[in-house]
């Protein structure tokens, strides 16, 4: 494949090939876990090369009591898309035991099936554009208001789209379970749905994108060299209650230190100086 590297940084780091607790790598999107027999995780790989090296597509954590994604980890990018038709090859993932995922593409529950890293994201080859159509990457999300056109959950996806720049762009994309409520007085309750031709999957009560890039957006820098004041990080939540039509404001951010003690998940531990304890709102929206 021929190198789709256009731009400063479509992450100059070496691409290593995880091992192990493959959380822990030196990949910048990645949190970091306390041990919990309930999460199983997969790593996937592109058939694209940027830098010299083959690229990543996303990591995920996924939980066997829920039967859905706790969180996709992945670096967004202009290389990363293309030209290529959405695949909707839908189907298990191979790298995580089929028994605890969806048996099917079926829906239920009120919901459809949503992505968690979006089939437009990842449009440069016909492979890359497969594994996001993998059963971990996707988790029931509901198919009036949330997950459709004008829905709570897309237009905050078209909000990302923009903030993502010419250097990478770092992306956590993450569920929870627990009783939630927003800054707009939704509430979501847990609750177990049919979905996959399974009868026991978790619905979501909130979903969050947390995001990490250069404040430039064109620094060409790692973000792994740059100091705090040349980055800048940022959780967006949307309880699943979130009112269709409902623009992106300021009652969707929290700081990444925040969503950490509301998950109890580590983001972007391996980039040391993320400013995680604070955000501008007027950078964001």
């Amino acid at each position: 494949n021929p190198d789709p590297d256009p731009d400063p940084d479509p992450d100059p780091d070496p691409t290593p090939t995880p091992s192990g607790n493959i959380y822990r790598t030196g990949w910048a999107e990645l949190p970091i876990e306390a041990e919990n027999s309930d999460y199983y995780y997969a790593h996937h790989m592109t058939d694209l090369t940027m830098k010299g090296n083959r690229a990543r597509n996303y990591t995920v954590c996924y939980s066997a009591k829920h039967h859905c994604p706790v969180w996709v980890a992945a670096p967004r990018h202009s290389a990363y898309e293309g030209s290529t038709n959405r695949t909707d090859a839908y189907q298990q993932d191979p790298q995580i035991p089929s028994n605890i995922q969806y048996y099917s593409k079926s829906t239920g529950g009120g919901c459809n099936k949503g992505h968690m890293l979006g089939s437009a994201e990842r449009t440069a080859s016909s492979t890359t554009n497969k594994q996001v159509f993998y059963y971990t990457n996707i988790a029931p999300q509901y198919s009036s208001t949330f997950n459709t056109g004008g829905g709570a959950w897309n237009i905050l996806e078209d909000h990302i789209d923009e903030l993502v720049c010419r250097d990478t762009t770092y992306v956590v994309i993450g569920t929870y379970f627990e009783k939630y409520t927003d800054k707009y007085g939704n509430t979501a309750y847990p609750k177990k749905i049919e979905f996959g031709d399974r009868s026991d999957v978790s619905c979501p009560t909130m979903f969050y994108y947390a995001v990490l890039r250069t404040k430039s957006g064109n620094s060409g820098k790692s973000v792994l060299n740059c100091s705090s004041s040349e980055l800048k990080c940022v959780a967006f939540v949307r309880c699943h209650e979130c009112e269709k039509g409902t623009k992106v404001q300021s009652k969707d951010l929290i700081s990444i230190e925040e969503l950490e003690r509301l998950t109890g998940h580590t983001f972007f531990a391996n980039v040391k100086n993320a400013p995680k304890s604070t955000y501008n709102a007027s950078e964001w929206l």
